[in-house]
């Protein structure tokens, strides 16, 4: 026990000495404005960076991550395909399916699938 409380706190004082010899032979540089502001593509990284943009694009951000998720959950269906009742494995099947589309119609009503800008 007395050797792990040894080993933890070799490695802590080690990584601590190599911290700090990296601090003090480290280059200084005097960054200019353009290295220290994010880069985000197509946006002018000179002007405000709390730019409002249209809620349609986080929506359909929302509704993809939304789908993609229910796929990664409709994989396990076919294996457990085999290995169930037919019953049980059609009935789930076919509630989950049934929810799937209850959420489709609803978005669809929603509008939300409308790509205008």
């Amino acid at each position: 026990m007395t050797l792990m409380f040894f080993t933890i706190f070799v490695l802590f004082f080690l990584t601590l000495i190599l911290m700090m010899i990296s601090l003090m032979i480290s280059k200084k540089t005097f960054n200019k404005r353009e290295k220290l502001t994010p880069f985000e593509c197509g946006f002018d990284f000179f002007s405000y960076s709390r730019m409002p943009f249209s809620i349609k694009f986080f929506l359909i951000a929302i509704i993809f991550i939304i789908f993609d998720i229910e796929i990664a959950l409709m994989l396990p269906l076919i294996i457990t395909m085999y290995k169930s009742n037919l019953f049980f494995w059609v009935s789930t099947s076919l509630i989950f399916i049934t929810i799937l589309l209850f959420g489709v119609i609803l978005e669809w009503k929603e509008k939300s699938f409308d790509w205008k800008i």
